[in-house]
């Protein structure tokens, strides 16, 4: 059982790989997820992140087997968890959860945490403590009222069903869905496309979503400008906007 990184081409990819399990992720795996995440060069080489599991599974959630063995430690065992989500939620590069699949519990809540959820035809998603007599955690209940509505959230927790990817979309829950054969293809081609814009523009952009619930307009409107002001100023926005410039000048 291990949580692997690997890099090509400016994107990095976390593969979560216990297919034996599903991937269900034990301590020592929250651990390297955790170790892996603190570790990109963000801003720098590691451009987007990836993150996704080996031998057709997302993630099952984390492991149960010994939950109950050492519980004056869960607190900070599960904290472990929390602040792999957070990191994923708060990453200054953008991140892509690729799914084929099951993805549930704090596994699936670790991919919605993602910037853009892709998933195969055959993917299938779970929030699955109530069916073993637990509630919510590694987010979900902040998560999942955002992206689908409260009322949707409440059934999806409350029952706990399995949730097709096909609906899972319907209902802006994920961002894509595709022919299994093709899934690998389409999370290339939109690393590769988020690769290219300027970094600074990408992370601004996400810190404004980020702190959008944290704001009246007015306040969104400052942070806004306070931002864009630090943006054009780099290298990258200074040589697009000069060329855009240029190009508007031929043509006229």
């Amino acid at each position: 059982m291990t949580v692997r990184i690997e890099r090509a081409a400016g994107v990095a990819t976390i593969t979560i790989d216990r297919p034996a399990k599903r991937n269900a992720m034990t301590d020592a795996m929250w651990a390297q997820m955790e170790e892996h995440l603190g570790s990109l060069d963000v801003g720098g080489d590691d451009r987007v992140l990836v993150i996704t599991g080996a031998g057709g599974a997302f993630c099952g959630g984390s492991d149960v087997e010994g939950l109950l063995d050492d519980l004056p430690s869960l607190p900070e065992r599960v904290d472990v968890s929390n602040r792999c989500v957070l990191a994923v939620h708060q990453m200054g590069i953008p991140t892509i959860a690729k799914i084929d699949g099951i993805a549930a519990g704090s596994g699936l809540n670790l991919a919605l945490a993602c910037d853009f959820v892709h998933a195969s035809d055959r993917a299938r998603f779970a929030q699955l403590f109530i069916h073993i007599g637990l509630s919510l955690d590694s987010g979900a209940s902040w998560l999942l009222p955002r992206l689908v509505g409260e009322r949707r959230a409440r059934e999806l927790c409350l029952l706990g069903d399995q949730l097709p990817a096909v609906d899972a979309l319907a209902m802006g829950m994920i961002s894509g869905v595709h022919a299994g054969a093709d899934l690998d293809k389409a999370v290339a081609a939109l690393a590769g496309r988020l690769a290219t814009y300027n970094p600074a523009g990408l992370a601004g952009t996400k810190r404004l979503l980020n702190e959008t619930w944290t704001r009246d307009l007015a306040g969104a409107l400052r942070a806004e400008t306070d931002n864009q002001m630090a943006v054009i100023q780099t290298e990258p926005a200074v040589e697009l906007i000069t060329r855009f410039t240029g190009a508007r000048k031929e043509q006229a």
